[in-house]
């Protein structure tokens, strides 16, 4: 089947306004259902406010790839599959919030490369080492903001979506998640979406 664009070329980068942490799993990579790949993850809500130039810079990265494909793939069409959830999707989301889902691609080692770092975290402006810290995770309720990289996917079967790609995380207020107290929230990131390998731009510094 014929590439109908490259989605680095139509990525766009975001660094999120503070907002709270949601189901976030930063040293350890968790399983999507129905996926043999593993993510680290990390949700972010904020006001519908605050929301809505994300919503608008992902909606204007379908727009304009519709444009300009639609006469290669005249079937092209959104993908029902957000990378946010509002109340009315997910009654756990507060009214008059969003809830955006963010993720990094793990590779585990393979042929003599190493397997992929987890997601820059930083805490008191300084690089978490998670081997040495009394905490496994970020915890819900913590404040936070992100640094995440909307990329485009298209899946015939699915349609033209945006996927957003975790690069990093700055904590502003912090609690601590220990794995001892957890739940099973793996079910939280099944939404159907293609994933492409991350790109160079993880190595990205957002928190200058």
């Amino acid at each position: 089947m014929k590439k109908l664009f490259e989605p680095k070329d139509y990525a766009q980068k975001i660094t999120t306004p503070a907002g709270k942490a949601r189901w976030a799993s930063l040293s350890t990579p968790k399983g999507f259902q129905g996926d043999d790949k593993e993510h680290y993850l990390c949700n972010i809500l904020l006001t519908e406010e605050e929301a809505q130039p994300i919503i608008d810079t992902i909606t204007g990265i379908q727009e304009k790839l519709i444009d300009m494909c639609g006469k290669e793939e005249r079937n092209m069409r959104r993908s029902h599959f957000n990378p946010w959830s509002t109340h009315a999707d997910d009654e756990r989301v507060p009214e008059g919030f969003v809830q955006f889902k963010t993720k990094k691609r793990h590779f585990p080692a393979k042929e003599g490369k190493p397997a992929s770092r987890p997601v820059d975290t930083y805490v008191d402006g300084k690089k978490v080492d998670w081997s040495k810290v009394d905490y496994d995770s970020i915890g819900n309720d913590s404040v936070i903001r992100l640094g995440i990289v909307a990329t485009p996917y298209y899946v015939p079967t699915l349609g033209l979506g945006v996927t957003l790609k975790l690069q990093a995380v700055k904590v502003i207020e912090l609690q601590k998640f220990s794995a001892e107290n957890s739940a099973n929230f793996d079910a939280e990131f099944s939404d159907g979406e293609s994933t492409t390998a991350a790109t160079s731009s993880d190595d990205d510094n957002y928190f200058d």
